[in-house]
């Protein structure tokens, strides 16, 4: 199963920076299990929206050549639970930038309250046809950023 972890790019500055959000609902199946009877985002999926979110910035930041792989972090605090009904705000900066990959720090906010601080992601980068068609690829950015008609985008 593949989970889609950014719902909306709200913004993004080429080889800078990149803002989404990812609304957290009961109907996610990662939340029956995680825990019953108090469903929280667990961590590990915090971290790959997180990661999604910075394979966007890599894809904007290329011109859809590619995207990129989460290969590492130094740190991550959580300071307090996602819950079902939080609209998590993700803001990713990237601190370093090379050839084949960029190091960046990135927070979890819900509302105004930070909730987790990852240092020192280490996003790798890849050419997009290894991972996805690249016009589904297309197809599902112009869609996040607001750039697609309704209706505009199939996850199949």
């Amino acid at each position: 199963m593949r989970y889609l972890l950014v719902d909306k790019i709200t913004e993004h500055t080429e080889n800078q920076s990149i803002s989404g959000i990812k609304n957290v609902t009961m109907s996610e199946n990662f939340l029956q299990d995680h825990f019953p009877g108090f469903p929280v985002m667990p961590g590990v999926l915090q971290v790959e929206a997180v990661s999604q979110l910075g394979s966007w910035l890599i894809y904007a930041s290329t011109e859809g050549k590619k995207k990129a792989r989460l290969a590492g972090f130094q740190a991550v605090k959580f300071k307090e639970f996602v819950v079902p009904g939080d609209q998590m705000r993700i803001e990713l900066e990237i601190a370093t930038l090379e050839d084949d990959h960029a190091l960046c720090n990135a927070k979890v906010f819900v509302e105004n309250k930070l909730k987790t601080e990852i240092k020192r992601v280490k996003l790798v980068f890849v050419p997009v046809e290894d991972l996805e068609d690249p016009l589904k690829a297309q197809e599902h950015f112009n869609f996040i950023t607001g750039n697609a008609p309704r209706g505009g985008y199939s996850a199949a």
